[in-house]
């Protein structure tokens, strides 16, 4: 389910299909989910978490802002999801202080992939940039992070702010439905 003109969180985007197809088909270079923990963020509707759930993930935790989360909720309902998936709220700007951070949950009990999808926005840079480093432990936590460019100023926040901070290898994925997006997989870097 999605909420059309509710909020630009609250529709599926491409990217965000894209994403969810790639993990269901098992793509080459993506992890497996299977028995691990995974986190979405900036889930909106929650497609990608859905399929992570779906694929066998140990647990799911879909998160955007206050206002997402019912919309969540109802998806991972609809889907019979209840015992896999949960939705929290994750305002990127205090991420350090939510439960997924690895300052709350110890370096021996991170989060074992954190996935997103068109997530980059220009203006949200830093806080999502601090969101990634709260809740991805060096060397240990995957990013999974699937992007369609918008603007200039996406494409260089990406390469110039994103991409140098986790080792990581990009996929190029396309589907006849939803174009093309990029898909970035990769651990954070230990300091």
């Amino acid at each position: 389910e999605t909420w059309p003109g509710f909020r630009i969180g609250s529709s599926a985007w491409p990217s965000g299909f894209l994403l969810a197809r790639a993990l269901a088909e098992g793509l080459t270079g993506l992890p497996s989910v299977q028995g691990f923990e995974v986190v979405e963020i900036g889930a909106g509707p929650g497609l990608p978490g859905l399929v992570c759930g779906k694929m066998g993930a140990s647990s799911v935790c879909l998160t955007d802002y206050a206002e997402i989360v019912p919309l969540i909720r109802k998806n991972i309902e609809l889907n019979g999801l209840e015992g896999t998936c949960s939705a929290q709220e994750l305002d990127w700007q205090e991420a350090s202080q939510s439960s997924l951070a690895v300052a709350k949950r110890g370096i021996g009990r991170p989060v074992d992939i954190v996935i997103g999808a068109d997530i980059i926005y220009f203006e949200e840079q830093d806080p999502l940039i601090d969101a990634l480093e709260a809740l991805m432990a060096p060397e240990k936590t995957m990013l999974v992070l699937a992007y369609r460019e918008r603007t200039a100023a996406d494409r260089a926040y990406l390469e110039e702010i994103i991409l140098p901070r986790p080792e990581v290898e990009r996929i190029d994925y396309e589907s006849d439905e939803h174009g093309k997006c990029e898909i970035y997989v990769g651990c954070r870097r230990a300091r």
